[in-house]
């Protein structure tokens, strides 16, 4: 069997989208698994196992583009496609190809017509984290009964994350130049990308400098271009013990280096669910709407932990931002808090090294 497992959108996706070629790949070891992923995130698969090709797709490529990945897609002669999330411009492409037949989640009302095959899954109303969903539809795919796709999807704790000896030596190079002598290394991350509620950059300095003050540890606050405006803010606050790593890598190399690294504080980000993979300690910061809280979206890591405020959200399934009386709630988290919890992490790697 070959086939075509489809996430096109961001990198935190992606990477709780990974845990289905380890599945498949476990129980099925003679199909062939290839990714259609968007432009951009190639790195994040590329030394993984279990994937046999890799390609990539945007809706807003041009109609040359997008014939000759047509072209491609259908020269693969794929058996069945898994979309793990349901995007119907998609779904008319593959299926004006030829490229099928088509599973997947049956969230919409297209979706039943475009889908031969899915399961029922109103994904922000479920209240499931979005590594099972798509680990239903891939024990579906697979042919798992009811009782064996439990059993299954136990076995996938995770996302996990690898890097060729190539990208681990260029984060063991960083780390010996920019952190020589530092027992421990942390990240500040303090921009979501929109995905979620800004805590304040004051707030992600607060903990940098904190940590900073700990015996043997080295901080270094991290971003890229949508969140450069929060790095900057973040940046007038920072002692200067601590490192301002902004637009510095790829993410090839970003990804070597949060694996040098020992923890990564953020909020709901791609970095964050990267780091976890990568087996290092994190602490996210989750609104607790429905639609962004950690029940949907927390890290899945050997040492994730999830923070969010203490309140009980008013809406039912997205946050409403400025128009909701609880606004800012994540700002009811303290910066001491998050920085007392951060070192208890380091700790307790001191105690039970990283693996």
């Amino acid at each position: 069997m070959k086939i075509l497992i489809t996430r096109t959108d961001r990198l935190g996706d992606l990477v709780l989208a990974l845990p289905v070629v380890d599945l498949l790949h476990r129980i099925r070891p003679d199909w062939a698994l290839h990714l259609l992923i968007a432009p951009g995130l190639e790195a994040v698969t590329a030394a993984q196992q279990g994937i046999a090709g890799v390609h990539t797709w945007r809706d807003d490529w041009p109609q040359d583009k997008l014939q000759s990945l047509v072209a491609a897609l259908a020269a693969e002669r794929f058996d069945a496609v898994l979309m793990l999330q349901y995007r119907r411009e998609l779904a008319l492409m593959l299926r004006r190809a030829g490229i099928g037949p088509l599973w997947g989640p049956r969230s919409r009302i297209s979706s039943w017509f475009l889908l031969r095959h899915g399961r029922r899954q109103g994904r922000s109303r479920s209240g499931r984290h979005e590594m099972d969903l798509n680990l239903e539809l891939g024990c579906a795919l697979a042919g798992l009964s009811g009782q064996e796709t439990p059993r299954a999807m136990a076995d996938v704790r995770h996302p996990r994350l690898q890097l060729d000896p190539a990208q681990a030596a260029w984060g063991r190079n960083w780390r010996d130049e920019e952190a020589a002598g530092a027992e421990r290394v942390a990240f500040i991350h303090p921009g979501s990308g929109g995905s979620a509620l800004d805590w304040g950059p004051e707030r992600f300095a607060a903990v940098a400098n904190q940590l900073s003050s700990r015996k043997g540890t080295r901080v270094f606050m991290t971003g890229a271009a949508a969140d450069a405006h929060l790095v900057r803010a973040a940046a007038e606050h920072l002692d200067r013990k601590v490192g301002v790593l902004l637009e510095r890598f790829t993410l090839g190399q970003f990804m070597s280096v949060l694996a040098a690294g020992d923890l990564l504080v953020a909020p709901s980000t791609g970095p964050l669910h990267l780091a976890a993979a990568l087996g290092a300690a994190t602490i996210g910061l989750f609104p607790p709407a429905p639609v962004m809280s950690s029940l949907r979206w927390g890290q899945r890591g050997p040492l994730a932990v999830q923070v969010s405020p203490e309140v009980v959200c008013p809406q039912k399934r997205v946050c409403v931002r400025e128009k909701c009386p609880l606004f800012n709630c994540l700002e009811q988290i303290s910066p001491a808090a998050v920085a007392e919890r951060a070192a208890s992490l380091l700790d307790e790697l001191d105690r039970e090294p990283r693996t």
